[in-house]
């Protein structure tokens, strides 16, 4: 059974598709530097500032001191205090539970 998509299903999985391969194509132009000088023509000498890769490339560095988390602070275990050494079960109310509800000549 076909699907058919909606204009706008269309555009919003052209619109993914096409950013995934920017971000794709963006890091494999930040990655390899001959890749990055054979985009720009040959007068292009330095990375300028206004660059797409460059923005991007500088935007995706890790930080310079790494995260860590605090230590954990020291607290005292100790094992739960016994309550009680028997469990004492209330008695059942009904020997037997009554199955069936009182005859219909009672209700009223």
């Amino acid at each position: 059974m076909p699907r058919c998509l909606t204009f706008t299903a269309y555009l919003h999985r052209l619109v993914a598709v096409g950013s995934a391969v920017l971000v794709l194509a963006l890091t494999v132009f930040a990655a390899s530097p001959e890749l990055h000088e054979h985009v720009h023509d040959a007068t292009h000498t330095h990375h300028d500032e206004a660059c797409p890769i460059v923005l991007f490339a500088s935007s995706a560095d890790a930080p310079a001191a790494p995260l860590t988390a605090p230590a954990p602070l020291p607290t005292a275990r100790t094992l739960a205090p016994v309550i009680a050494r028997e469990i004492s079960l209330a008695p059942p109310r009904y020997l037997h539970p009554p199955e069936r509800g009182p005859p219909a000549s009672l209700i009223s």
